[in-house]
């Protein structure tokens, strides 16, 4: 309707003064800065935690499958709740979910907080608190992105507030390590996991009394058996690799948590594919480039949080440093990625996005080929320019990722395409540590030693990269030939 018929002369000036409705744009400025502090309290525990992993065990007493679970009892529910986020988003209201989200995160990192001081259940209670808080950050991460939504209509003023976006993802992962590193410096274990419920309370404060609700019920509801059977289809599936690297391939246990994986698996496809509001549409993957873009985002995430892991466990075993020690190396990955991501950003509105993309996992194969070349002689500064390429191919990767997913699907599939790229992103995070660690635990069983463990793991990382590559090449030949026979 037309806005200047119907108040009475009597009433205009009123009018002016009248609050704007809950659904009304928000501020963009404001709601971009509320929407990258989130972002990056989900991120500041990954490598924060990673890069404390040698004074968990030290405190603990925690072995290197355990220390596994201590990162991925925080990702996996991460990587599940993402799906739903989004959903209780638009149902419920985006600022209310993403509250919801900052409190259960700020709750996890309390419980997590307290875990030291617990004794024989210390290693539980840190799993629990880091699940809690996994949770949440599931909840409000698909949130984030919402609220930008919301704020900028414009597709293509959208595309440069995702790229400020995804500094919060870069930043958050750069800050970790040294953050949890500066502070066991003078503190104990427990006090790494303050920054991140502090910071979550402020973004959560300052949300309530600067944005108003917006939400999106229409066509939404919640899948019920598709969250449920993708839960147990992504911890199944990381358990079985855990404790195949742990027990052996073969070991029942390993087994067992494979195939009530496929089952998941399976009993989630069929959960899609019949339901009339499907948590993942799964007609997204008939198109090459959302396919591509997907794996590719799966392949990014696998190699930023599966490489910090296990550098945080080399450098404090096959190279005894202190948590600091730690951290001021694994800052140089997110740390130049940081740099890095204003430029990428402009890039993307120069080139075309998947060529971005390529360029990410080229550059990705060629960093992790140098650091599997790294020994316990390595000095400082030869680290330091390796882990910087790889951080190059980081910013690459992640802020075209999500671009090129959502510019692959049809124009109404766009929020399931962005939710799709993001849960998918969380899965590899959550498979990293799991099947890298495994490899790195499984050559020092046979034997190896520390260098050849993290060699083997950082070379697997290399091909699954590279296999992103000729995905993305592949998807730009399919386009150009599409576009010759229109």
């Amino acid at each position: 309707m037309a806005s200047t018929s119907t108040f009475p002369a009597s009433e205009k000036g009123k009018a002016k003064h009248r609050k704007a409705k809950p659904d009304s744009p928000n501020p963009v400025g404001k709601t971009v800065i509320i929407a990258v502090l989130g972002v990056f309290v989900t991120y500041l525990p990954i490598n924060g935690v990673s890069g404390a992993l040698t004074t968990i065990a030290q405190a603990t007493h925690a072995n290197t499958t355990e220390l596994q679970w201590v990162t991925d009892s925080y990702v996996i529910p991460m990587a599940a709740a993402v799906l739903s986020g989004g959903v209780f988003g638009d149902l419920y209201g985006r600022r209310r979910v993403f509250s919801i989200g900052l409190i259960l995160t700020a709750i996890g990192a309390v419980t997590a907080g307290l875990a030291s001081l617990l004794g024989s259940a210390a290693v539980p209670t840190l799993w629990a608190g880091q699940a809690v808080s996994g949770l949440g950050a599931g909840l409000l991460l698909p949130t984030t992105l919402a609220l930008i939504a919301h704020a900028v209509p414009d597709p293509r003023a959208r595309g440069r507030y995702i790229s400020i976006w995804a500094t919060g993802i870069v930043g958050g992962l750069a800050a970790g390590p040294l953050i949890c590193g500066a502070i066991l410096e003078f503190a104990d274990l427990g006090w790494i996991f303050l920054p991140t419920g502090l910071l979550a309370v402020t973004a959560g404060v300052f949300a309530h009394f600067t944005l108003p609700e917006s939400k999106n019920a229409v066509g939404r509801q919640l899948d019920w058996p598709g969250q449920i059977s993708a839960t147990i289809g992504i911890a199944s599936i990381i358990f079985g690799v855990i404790e195949g690297g742990a027990q052996g391939w073969g070991s029942p246990v390993a087994q067992a948590g494979f195939a009530v994986g496929a089952v998941s698996v399976a009993a989630f496809i069929l959960s899609e594919l019949r339901s009339p509001a499907p948590l993942m549409d799964l007609r997204l993957f008939r198109s090459t480039g959302f396919s591509v873009a997907a794996f590719s985002s799966l392949i990014a995430l696998f190699a930023i949080v599966g490489i910090t892991f296990l550098l945080s466990l080399y450098l404090g075993s096959g190279q005894p440093r202190s948590a600091l020690e730690i951290g001021l190396r694994l800052i140089f990955v997110p740390g130049t990625a940081a740099l890095v991501s204003p430029f990428a950003g402009r890039l993307l509105g120069m080139v075309e996005p998947v060529h971005v993309l390529t360029a990410g996992l080229v550059i990705g194969a060629v960093g992790t080929l140098l650091l599997a070349n790294i020994d316990t002689s390595t000095s400082f500064p030869d680290l330091a320019w390796r882990l910087a390429v790889f951080g190059v191919s980081v910013a690459l990767m992640l802020t075209s990722g999500t671009v090129v997913s959502v510019n692959s699907a049809p124009w109404h599939l766009a929020g399931m395409a962005s939710a799709a790229s993001t849960a998918m992103r969380q899965f590899g995070g959550a498979l990293g540590p799991a099947i890298l660690g495994s490899i790195y635990v499984g050559q020092l069983h046979n034997g190896g030693s520390a260098a050849s463990g993290l060699r083997a793991a950082l070379l697997t990382t290399g091909v699954l990269l590279s296999t992103g590559v000729v995905g993305c090449v592949a998807t730009v030949l399919v386009s150009r030939r599409r576009s010759a026979e229109t």
